[in-house]
C-alpha cells in the first residue's frame, strides 16, 4: 500500500473497484454501486468517482448500459505478451491500449528533441504529454513532440484510443517507414512515479524513439518510461531476406 499513496485519488479507487471486480466474478455482468454511492464510499466527489471508471471502462472491466446503469465485463483469463517485430507491431500497441493526454502545448523543445526533428533550437514544436493505460492499470508515461507545422494539425485529435504517431498516420496521411530507437534503464523520477504508481526512484525502462517517413524525415520524437510489470512485452528481430545464414 505505501507505493500507491502518493498515486492519484482516482487511480486508488480503480484500483480497489478492480481488485472487488476479479474477486466477485461468476461469470456473468454484476452491477455497480450507482455513483453517489461510490461517492459516499469513497469519500471523494464525483468528478473523481467519474475518472475512476473511465480507466475501468477503457480497460475493457465496465460497460454501461444506459438507464440501468454501470456493469462488469467478461474479463480475459490470461493477459498476453505483447510481441513487438516491426514498426506495425509498434504502433499497433498504441492501438490496443488507451492513452490519457495530460498536456498540449506549442513551445521550445529540449536539445535533444530538436535535434532528432531536425529543426533549430528555440523552434516551435507540439508537445503532448500523457498516461497510457492497460488492463493492469498505467503502465507509460509518453511525451511526445513532433514539428509545429505537424503538430498544430493534429492539436485538437482524440488521442484516447490510439497513438500521437497513429493519429499522424491517420488524420495526415504521413506513412512511418522506420524508427530509431534506444532503451536504458533509470531511476523513474518521482513526479512520473506518482502518475504511474510506482515506487519512486525505481528502475524504469526509459525508451527514445523516432518516427521516420520513407523520404528520411522526422515527423515525431518520444521519451517514454515504461512500467513493465504492468505490460511485458518481448521484441522479435529477423534476418533480411537474403543475408548469409
Amino acid at each position: 500500500m505505501t507505493e500507491r499513496r502518493a498515486a492519484p485519488r482516482y487511480m486508488r479507487i480503480a484500483d480497489a473497484l478492480r481488485a472487488r471486480i476479479r474477486q466477485s466474478r461468476r461469470g456473468g455482468a454484476e452491477r455497480l454501486p450507482s455513483e453517489h454511492a461510490l461517492c459516499r464510499q469513497f469519500h471523494v466527489s464525483r468528478m473523481t468517482v467519474r475518472q475512476a471508471l473511465d480507466v475501468l471502462r477503457h480497460e475493457g472491466l465496465l460497460s454501461r448500459q444506459v438507464g440501468r446503469g454501470t456493469f462488469t465485463s467478461p474479463v480475459p483469463a490470461d493477459r498476453k505478451l505483447r510481441v513487438i517485430g516491426s514498426v506495425e507491431d509498434m504502433l499497433a500497441l498504441g492501438d490496443e491500449t488507451w492513452f490519457m493526454p495530460l498536456e498540449r502545448r506549442v513551445g521550445a523543445a529540449p536539445a535533444d528533441a530538436t535535434a532528432a526533428l531536425r529543426v533549430a533550437q528555440g523552434a516551435p514544436v507540439l508537445r503532448v504529454t500523457g498516461i497510457r493505460h492497460g488492463e493492469d492499470g498505467p503502465f507509460q508515461h509518453v511525451t511526445a513532440y513532433l514539428p509545429e507545422a505537424i503538430g498544430r494539425r493534429i492539436l485538437e485529435a482524440d488521442l484516447s484510443t490510439t497513438s500521437v504517431i497513429g493519429t499522424v498516420e491517420r488524420e495526415l496521411g504521413l506513412a512511418v517507414k522506420y524508427l530509431e530507437q534506444s532503451i536504458e534503464v533509470v531511476r523513474c523520477p518521482r513526479g512520473i512515479a506518482r502518475l504511474l504508481a510506482v515506487p519512486a526512484a525505481a528502475p524504469i525502462l526509459r525508451f527514445r524513439r523516432t518516427y521516420f517517413t520513407s523520404s528520411g524525415e522526422p515527423v515525431e520524437h518520444a521519451v517514454t518510461f515504461h512500467w513493465a510489470g504492468r505490460y511485458p512485452y518481448t521484441m522479435m528481430l529477423f534476418r533480411s531476406e537474403g543475408s548469409p545464414r
